[in-house]
């Protein structure tokens, strides 16, 4: 017998309850931009986190891959205000610097998410899988999220379930999963789609 996936809750009232994850981009050099990460990590004060971010891209000498991680940083923190534009230049930015930056993929992907870009978004996280993010189960989740949006039942399922397999504690995949049914078709139903 097949399986079908049906989603509970329509696409639109989803886009509210599907954000991305941000894969954030570790800096361990210089103080500011070190304090950006752990302020982009933490999410608990994104006035100061910008600032701190912004500092330290005008003020210290940074690596290519400090400086591109910093500007994917900041943009995780404005993208938790809901900032998605600023957000999308300090994705572009930091992916210019170091094309072959794979977090900074996978959170421009979620800022398309948040555009409604699907199809954008999925090329990004797809060429940041491909990279090798710090954070794996943030690009699987992230490609769920997409998924589920676009109408990839399916797909998305199966995504949400890799999540947890990388990241077992990871609650919104967990919660995600939770607007699943999985039905068994009967003998030789074709399957949706």
């Amino acid at each position: 017998m097949r399986k079908h996936l049906l989603a509970l809750l329509p696409a639109i009232a989803l886009l509210g309850l599907s954000a991305p994850a941000n894969a954030l981009v570790m800096v361990i050099g210089n103080q500011l931009a070190h304090d950006c990460y752990e302020m982009a990590k933490a999410g608990t004060d994104p006035v100061n986190g910008i600032a701190t971010c912004s500092s330290a891209l005008e003020n210290e000498a940074l690596s290519a891959h400090d400086r591109a991680g910093t500007y994917v940083n900041r943009g995780a923190i404005k993208m938790a205000i809901n900032r998605v534009d600023d957000a999308m230049n300090d994705y572009n930015t930091g992916i210019i610097i170091m094309p072959g930056l794979a977090d900074a993929y996978v959170d421009r992907a979620g800022a398309y998410i948040m555009q409604k870009k699907f199809d954008l978004a999925m090329t990004d996280v797809n060429h940041g899988i491909d990279l090798g993010p710090t954070y794996l189960f943030v690009g699987y989740y992230n490609r769920a999220v997409a998924e589920q949006l676009s109408g990839k039942i399916t797909e998305a399922y199966s995504d949400y379930q890799k999540t947890l397999q990388l990241e077992p504690k990871f609650a919104p995949a967990a919660e995600h999963l939770k607007d699943f049914v999985v039905t068994k078709a009967p003998a030789g139903a074709k399957p949706p789609g």
